[in-house]
């Protein structure tokens, strides 16, 4: 008898675990580089040193980024039958006869390479063709990672950022990153240490940083927002966020855009919140958005 059967949901949460781990080792590294530039480290006396140094960092991220893909596919497959994941046949089996149960985690199961061919083969739709190659280039450089050291072998932030949006987004397109990304920070045992306005605090920032980093199309395209429209503070967002801290993280946009708008929407929050429209009396600034909760709090200066 096999025991300890991986359902779908096993593999589901571990690989989006995994993603987490890859986001959380590129989103540290960046916002500690934009950080140290935002209090006077000069970037170009710094900058290549520390992204040399942090090669190994996000080669391993991307390397986790894959195996939480090849589980993710793993699930999809389970969902039809775990067992079409054992890869050899019952003559290869641990033997049944020698009085206890088996664990599911002693028989060999399929190799990366034949699950792409194993999900087209008992799922509907099949994986489109941008996944597929998508899939094969990240195994590929996984293998590279795992099993050799290739000097000339170049992992950028944005590489690992756009593979792990752009795997989630196709493995599981009705759900939003950034809110899944608030919910690991908000279980991330640093949190329970610092307080909960710090979950909040650290995914705007994140966010924040992250939107400056990638191209319009794909902040567009993983989170909802037109890069170049102007973004606003959210207000769910301000009220928890440490009001010690004296920034402000603008990630919400008008929906629909325009002047009359009174809907802003947060990926974060992956919804919309009311806003008031009405001229900000503080000095420079030009804003018009305001919380509807509480209209004394600009959307765009935060005062």
């Amino acid at each position: 008898m096999i025991s300890d059967i991986p359902t779908p949901k096993d593999f589901f949460d571990s690989g989006i675990e995994l993603f987490d781990f890859a986001w959380d080792t590129v989103a540290n590294l960046i916002t500690n580089f934009s950080d140290a530039v935002d209090y006077g480290v000069e970037e170009a006396d710094v900058s290549e040193e520390y992204w040399a140094g942090s090669k190994r960092r996000l080669t391993t991220a991307l390397a986790m980024t894959q195996q939480g893909v090849e589980f993710i596919l793993k699930g999809k497959i389970a969902e039809v039958s775990p067992f079409l994941l054992l890869a050899e046949g019952p003559t290869k089996w641990p033997s049944p006869y020698d009085g206890h149960e088996i664990s599911f985690s002693a028989f060999k199961t399929v190799d990366a390479q034949d699950l792409v061919r194993l999900h087209d083969t008992v799922r509907d739709p099949q994986l489109d063709k941008d996944f597929v190659e998508k899939f094969t280039s990240l195994r590929l450089k996984r293998n590279t990672i795992s099993h050799s050291v290739d000097k000339k072998l170049q992992v950028h932030t944005t590489e690992v950022i756009e593979a792990i949006l752009f795997m989630y987004k196709a493995l599981f397109p009705s759900e939003n990153w950034a809110k899944t990304r608030t919910t690991f920070i908000h279980g991330d045992p640093v949190a329970t240490l610092n307080g909960g306005d710090y979950s909040r605090n650290r995914a705007c920032r994140e966010m924040e940083t992250v939107f400056e980093l990638l191209p319009p199309a794909a902040v567009e395209r993983y989170f909802g927002l037109p890069k170049k429209q102007r973004r606003y503070i959210c207000p769910a967002c301000l009220y928890e966020i440490d009001r010690n801290d004296d920034r402000t993280f603008a990630i919400a946009v008008l929906r629909p855009k325009g002047p009359t708008s009174t809907s802003l929407y947060c990926p974060i929050c992956d919804c919309e919140h009311k806003v008031v429209r009405k001229d900000c009396t503080a000095t420079n600034c030009n804003g018009n958005v305001f919380s509807d909760d509480d209209d004394s709090t600009c959307l765009t200066c935060g005062r």
